[in-house]
């Protein structure tokens, strides 16, 4: 964790740290929903409404459990280990939730960057 603040305490250092940091977001959310995408793509059944309505629900439950992963990683980092382990595996069996996850970490960026 020392590094983390070793490379925050200059001005230009920190802007460009937001900067990856930032891209990490994107490209990370846009990995899962890939992922999501391609889980769809293999199962036999068709894409229908209530598949949307299940990213949609996802959506909202991802977001709770990001703010749960930020809890844990700051005030418990060794339980952060089988936590994190714990989503990764679900976004690969559950197509929704893979997608619905991606969309999540999207909608935090896109509220960090308003405001």
């Amino acid at each position: 964790m020392g590094f983390l603040k070793k490379g925050m305490t200059s001005g230009k250092q920190r802007s460009w740290d937001g900067v990856g940091f930032a891209v990490g977001m994107i490209v990370t959310g846009a990995l899962f929903i890939l992922l999501g995408i391609h889980r769809f793509w293999v199962r036999p059944e068709p894409f229908s409404f209530l598949s949307f309505l299940g990213c949609a629900v996802a959506a909202a439950g991802s977001f709770f459990l990001l703010l749960v992963t930020a809890y844990v990683f700051h005030h418990a980092p060794l339980v952060f280990i089988p936590w994190f382990i714990f989503i990764i595996y679900f976004a690969f069996i559950q197509p929704h939730f893979a997608v619905g996850l991606g969309l999540a970490l999207w909608g935090m960026l896109a509220s960090q960057l308003k405001g």
